[in-house]
């Protein structure tokens, strides 16, 4: 990403500082950007006048060291000098915040110890408070890397931990890189982690946070098979398999007692790629009326609980808050007098008054055979984690068409897309039109970060959007700065989006009559049920979401 912000260049003068400067100048040369050159020292015990002899002896040692020509070819840059005095980690992030600083450049050297994962000292402390993203550069790594490169980057270059030596001798491993890197996650506010190999020596780690992928660092081959290693045995798996995907859950140390981490590992070029879910158990489920729904859909859903008996089913991608709205949902039924259970992997809340089940392949209690077990204790409302395949769809088809009240969520785009879903796992429209109680489709999306979202005129290009919904365009909109409370993203956290259908009687006909999907989709706008697209540019004219964040939807 291209800026004009200026970039701060934090120098110790380790032999490192040459190469630093080097990818500084060419940094800069690319974005025709400003150079801060900063050296900071510890607060002094001796006399004022013998410190600022120290102080005046290294500024010109600093203006010596950056006082050469910009790299061949590039234009004249500008650059200034700074010595602050004091932490030298809190005074490189307070000269970044003063100075709107748009990258910050330092180098670091390796420790002996992983406990510090990504950086140990002054390059960690910056690394976790920066309000902008942060360069690492190692010694031997500084002259090949690129200068195209804003993105937060760490080499780290330490021999790894004795304790992988023998990693499989009794199966005893120092858990701190993967803790740690799992704290950084958390830190980041991240739903996912991903590790994957870009070659033969290293390794990037990206988390997800608020539904996109930001890189975290980079790693060397010398760290990241260490940590692959330990995240092997943590999760349990086969260290000598190295041709089959294996998936399971890490096992966490206490502190992490309400949070549970699914891993994935899948061979890729060049070693194993690696996808971490990140899912913590909350103590309740948040009430439906604080999931973002507009009193229409929520009028809807509430509808939807009014019936004691059939198929409901809260459609979407992967993590996009279809079990959060379940069981909003079924907390408003969880009066007492209903026997609720539910069959779940994993389970996600865990809510006193209703029985859960988790999946457990490896003792073969699969979705199905856990669905047959869960039938015969007597339930009034059973919620089936996902419906993944024709038996499970039989088997909560036959429930509710038998009294029982089922809730289920399933992978799709929209309402009228779940009906051709069900119908591609051989549902037949009849008993379809006869069980179903309704439909929720949802998906989440950025919220503005309320510390600097910004306010403009609304455009013709964007004033055309919201009359083409059917919506009446606003005076202005707000969109995306970026700062230090969101990481420079513009967006923090986020929120459902939903589209919602009770099976009235027109809808009934319609799914029975076997009308295609486009029919179907034209019959709930003719019905007054507000599309995905149409509640998201609802968002945008409230100032929640920006319009360009309303259209990644998709829709349009």
């Amino acid at each position: 990403m291209k800026s004009n912000r200026p970039i701060l260049v934090s120098l110790d003068f380790s032999p490192a500082s040459s190469a630093i400067i080097d990818h500084a100048w060419r940094l800069a040369d690319s974005q025709g950007s400003e150079v801060h050159f900063l050296h900071v020292l510890p607060r002094s015990k001796h006399a004022a006048e013998a410190f600022q002899v120290v102080r005046n002896e290294t500024l010109q040692s600093l203006q010596t060291l950056t006082g050469l020509p910009p790299v061949a070819g590039s234009q004249t840059l500008g650059f200034k000098h700074f010595i602050r005095t004091g932490s030298a980690a809190s005074e490189i992030v307070e000269h970044a915040r003063e100075h709107g600083i748009g990258t910050i450049i330092m180098g670091t050297r390796g420790r002996s110890r992983l406990s510090h994962m990504v950086l140990g000292g002054v390059a960690e402390a910056v690394l976790r408070d920066a309000p902008c993203p942060v360069v690492v550069i190692p010694e031997k790594c500084a002259a090949t890397a690129s200068p195209d490169d804003t993105s937060l980057e760490t080499n780290l270059q330490e021999s790894p931990d004795e304790s992988f030596a023998n990693p499989n001798a009794d199966r005893i491993v120092d858990a701190n890189r993967v803790i740690e890197l799992l704290r950084r996650a958390i830190q980041w506010r991240a739903s996912d982690v991903h590790i994957d190999p870009v070659g033969p020596d290293r390794v990037w780690i990206r988390f997800r946070t608020d539904g996109k992928l930001r890189t975290f660092c980079h790693l060397d081959q010398s760290l990241a098979a260490p940590l692959m290693m330990q995240l092997k045995l943590m999760a349990d798996f086969d260290t000598t398999q190295t041709f089959e995907p294996q998936e399971g859950r890490l096992k966490l140390p206490a502190t992490f007692e309400k949070m549970e981490v699914r891993v994935t590992i899948v061979p890729a070029c060049d070693g194993d790629a690696v996808a971490m879910r990140l899912l913590k158990h909350e103590a309740l489920p948040r009430p439906l009326s604080m999931l973002g729904m507009s009193p229409k859909t929520l009028a809807a859903v509430e509808e939807m609980l009014h019936f004691r008996a059939g198929l409901v089913l809260v459609t979407g991608p992967t993590g996009s808050g279809k079990t959060t709205t379940v069981y909003a949902m079924l907390q408003k039924l969880g009066s007492g007098d209903r026997n609720i259970v539910s069959i779940e992997d994993p389970v996600e809340y865990r809510v006193p008054g209703i029985r859960q089940m988790s999946v457990n392949n490896r003792h073969d209690l699969t979705m199905s055979r856990g669905l047959r077990t869960l039938l015969r204790m007597d339930p009034d409302v059973v919620f089936i984690g996902e419906i993944r395949d024709v038996e499970a769809l039989e088997i909560a088809m036959r429930a509710s068409s038998s009294g029982r009240y089922v809730f289920s969520t399933l992978h799709t785009r929209d309402v009228a897309s779940t009906i051709t879903a069900l119908r591609d796992l051989h549902a037949d429209s009849y008993s379809l039109a006869g069980n179903l109680t309704g439909i929720v489709s949802q998906r989440l999306i950025r919220c503005l970060c309320r510390e600097c979202k910004v306010s403009a005129p609304t455009t013709d290009e964007e004033r055309a959007i919201f009359l083409e919904t059917g919506l009446e365009p606003p005076a202005e909109l707000f969109h995306p700065k970026g700062c230090g409370a969101c990481q420079n993203s513009g967006f923090r956290d986020r929120v459902g989006v939903f589209e919602a259908i009770v099976a009235h009687p027109d809808v009934v006909t319609a799914i029975q009559t076997g009308v295609s999907e486009a029919e179907l989709r034209k019959l709930l706008r003719v019905t007054d049920s507000p599309s995905l697209g149409y509640d998201a540019l609802t968002k945008a004219r409230e100032g929640i979401t920006s319009v360009n964040e309303a259209r990644s939807l998709g829709w349009a």
